[in-house]
């Protein structure tokens, strides 16, 4: 046999090895495929899969190096190549391999949807708007460009409410129409008090921010008034896919399953209200509900203004996010109001508080630790004149990949550009231990939210570590998540309506050090006291939103046939 047909072997059965989940004897044929013919592209492209896949960056990029030097036309080395070098902290050399790869293969989705990322990353937000509106225009039917482009604006200040509430209709109005004529009638009983069927479709079942809402919900529902039913788009359960999996009464994975496929098992478990709490971030799966394969869809637990789908007929909401009835017109959905909040939020520890920093430094420390990304031109005017009326203060921001050099720059000369001085500011990168990430709110006084997108979870995080949040309530849902949470903390003084009010009373919370000590020792007893940790309640409400939902459609139904 032939070096070359010897070569060829090693290939194909690495291959096969590949497709039975033997990586590691993979990656040796490939090896051994490339010691008899090392000028083969594909053969290093498909060493350097396998190598990122154990966690080997370099490793890989150098056999892209390899793949893209002996074919200096091969698109998808070019992509993956600009992805390894992302993640080393290259972000100028990534966006030139995604060129490269563009310029291979021109229209191709995968590299602008990744240079889409690198400019996100770096908080060219405008960038990577122009990114997704690319690929839209080049390949109208991906749709997770689509997605990626409706939970981009809302981070945005150059995006009124209003704008990101007409991008969302104009997604369901494209995608939804060519699916209406293909819906069938719902065969479910129209008992109006019957045990309803209730369903969860998701890909956060696993280890992620949203367990700790959605698995109390999972526990403390009411048997004898309902079933429980998920649908899970989880590729790689987790010890927290267990813990929700115990607490349903059916479970299907759908995660291998096609739009139409997932809508027909949701169909055949004849699910009365069909529940989804993610709205449009990544894997949303929100196609299985434009097909309407439930009587009663609702969007729940939803960062995104709207689905966009005028097959979601409800989505829940509260009375402080809705506080001036005008949610409506920003929705496709009628909003719902839960009466004690939009959701509940459990902790599974209760890390020591610290005191004020201020007491150690004899200074004021503001802080933000948001997603970077939400940091708009809007928030930075806001830090910039609370820090010039706090003139001895600093301001620490930590998010994803403040501490990688090239995000870290940017930001920076947007911070100047802001009139917010390099040394007031100390950047910081995200802490994935979480016991880490909330000892971290010992280092902060005072946290200053962002807009028009303000924090979810980092606002309760810090207000479980006794920290003030300062947060401005915005037009839309998203600019209002932190007033709920605070309202419902019992801490309305610290929610401003207007940039002024914003900026007094950060100054005067700054002024105030025996304030600071009091929110230390009584936010996390008013958090406990509060509605976000009454699960019971919670559900409770949930369940009459449910059955209220339910009898209408019954109401409806039995109009329709008299």
């Amino acid at each position: 046999m032939t070096a070359t047909a010897l070569a060829r072997a090693h290939y194909d059965a690495a291959r096969n090895l590949e497709r039975d989940g033997k990586a590691g004897e993979a990656l040796h044929r490939f090896s051994q495929a490339l010691a008899l013919v090392p000028h083969h592209p594909i053969c290093h492209f498909h060493r350097g899969r396998l190598l990122r896949a154990a966690g080997q960056v370099k490793a890989a990029l150098d056999c892209y190096d390899k793949a893209v030097a002996l074919a200096p036309d091969y698109a998808e080395a070019h992509l993956n190549r600009g992805n390894m070098l992302r993640e080393l902290d290259q972000s100028d050399a990534a966006l030139a391999a995604y060129e490269q790869s563009l310029a291979a293969k021109p229209g191709y989705v995968n590299a602008h949807a990744n240079r889409a990322t690198v400019f996100k990353d770096l908080g060219r937000l405008g960038d990577s708007v122009a990114e997704l509106r690319e690929i839209m225009r080049v390949s109208p039917d991906f749709l997770p460009a689509q997605s990626n482009l409706l939970v981009t604006i809302p981070y945005m200040s150059e995006y009124s409410a209003a704008d990101v509430a007409r991008e969302h209709r104009a997604f369901g109005e494209r995608n939804e129409a060519p699916l209406i004529a293909r819906r069938r009638p719902h065969l479910n009983l129209p008992d109006p008090e019957r045990r309803l069927r209730v369903g969860y479709l998701s890909p956060q079942f696993r280890a992620h921010v949203m367990a700790s809402a959605i698995l109390p919900v999972l526990l403390h529902h009411r048997r004898d008034r309902v079933s429980v039913h998920v649908f899970a788009h989880v590729s790689e359960p987790d010890a927290m896919t267990e813990r929700m999996r115990a607490a349903a009464d059916e479970w299907t994975f759908i995660h291998k399953l096609n739009d139409d496929e997932a809508a027909e098992r949701v169909r055949a478990s004849a699910i009365d209200v069909l529940v989804h709490p993610m709205g449009h971030w990544a894997s949303n799966r929100l196609m299985v509900l434009a097909r309407k394969p439930a009587p009663i869809q609702v969007s729940y637990l939803c960062n995104s203004p709207t689905t966009g789908l005028a097959a979601i007929d409800y989505s829940i909401v509260d009375r402080w996010l809705d506080h001036d009835n005008t949610l409506a017109r920003l929705m496709t959905e009628t909003p719902y109001p839960l009466q004690s909040g939009l959701h509940i939020q459990a902790y599974d520890t209760e890390p020591p508080i610290q005191p004020p920093p201020m007491l150690r430094h004899g200074r004021i420390t503001f802080g933000s630790f948001n997603n970077p990304a939400k940091i708009s031109t809007a928030s930075l005017a806001l830090w910039a004149r609370v820090l010039a009326d706090v003139p001895t203060a600093r301001l620490i921001i930590k998010g994803r990949g403040l501490d990688r050099p090239a995000i870290a720059t940017l930001l920076r000369g947007r911070l100047s550009a802001a009139g917010i001085e390099h040394d007031r500011v100390d950047l910081r990168g995200r802490v994935a231990e979480f016991s880490r990430h909330m000892d971290s709110h010992g280092d902060v006084d005072i946290m200053l939210d962002t807009t028009p997108f303000t924090g979810g979870r980092t606002t309760l995080d810090a207000l479980w570590m006794g920290v003030p949040v300062v947060t401005l309530v915005g037009a839309a849902a998203y600019g209002r998540f932190s007033y709920s949470h605070i309202m419902r903390t019992g801490a309305a003084e610290l929610c401003a309506f207007a940039d002024d009010d914003f900026v007094r009373i950060a100054r005067e919370l700054a002024a105030a050090p025996d304030r600071l000590q009091a929110y230390r020792s009584k936010l996390r007893g008013q958090v406990k006291a509060s509605s976000l940790m009454d699960a019971p309640r919670h559900v409770a409400e949930l369940e009459d939103a449910f059955r209220d939902m339910w009898r209408r459609w019954c109401a409806a139904r039995a109009a329709q046939i008299s």
